[in-house]
């Protein structure tokens, strides 16, 4: 299968799970580095960009002590060295909307983000867009740009819809 295009996924609730059952691992917590990686993202990233995609980009919206907790928590589960790609390949932002020209200035054309609204202001270059595990509440709120959005629940779900069953 030839790859195309480049994948854009964003990061908190997508790549790092957004709860941990109660315990004491949540991303805002103490313990921030325990908290768990969303299922199977490592194994899914990894063949997408193996097999599908000519390059990977997270492109995150937080503040300056998240973006220092993300930075460190990608290390510490050695997301680089699973994924195949490097710390260059990590951008920020503070605001949601500021995701589309990054998104530009990298070719990405397709991005996978858990918010509606974000999915909804990427631009015509981002072609598509995945809305992952989303939440009901934001989605009821941004419900008029769900045509242009293609809704999963999983990296499993990406997976087969990007790549040949084997």
């Amino acid at each position: 299968m030839e790859k195309r295009g480049i994948l854009g996924v964003d990061i908190g609730g997508v790549i790092i799970s957004k709860t941990n059952d109660n315990t004491d691992t949540s991303f805002f917590g103490q313990n921030y580095l325990d908290t768990t990686a969303t299922l199977g993202v490592f194994n899914a990233l990894r063949r997408l960009k193996a097999e599908r995609y000519e390059d990977v980009f997270l492109v995150s919206k937080c503040g300056p002590n998240t973006q220092e907790k993300t930075i460190r928590w990608l290390a510490y589960h050695d997301f680089y060295e699973l994924i195949g790609i490097g710390p260059d390949h990590v951008r920020f932002c503070r605001k949601r909307n500021e995701k589309a020209p990054i998104c530009l200035e990298l070719g990405i054309t397709d991005f996978v983000d858990d918010r509606l609204e974000v999915l909804s202001c990427l631009g015509p270059a981002v072609t598509t867009r995945y809305l992952f595990q989303s939440n009901p509440k934001e989605v009821k709120r941004f419900e008029a740009h769900l045509g242009g959005v293609i809704r999963v629940e999983s990296w499993d779900e990406i997976v087969q819809r990007e790549l040949p069953l084997v």
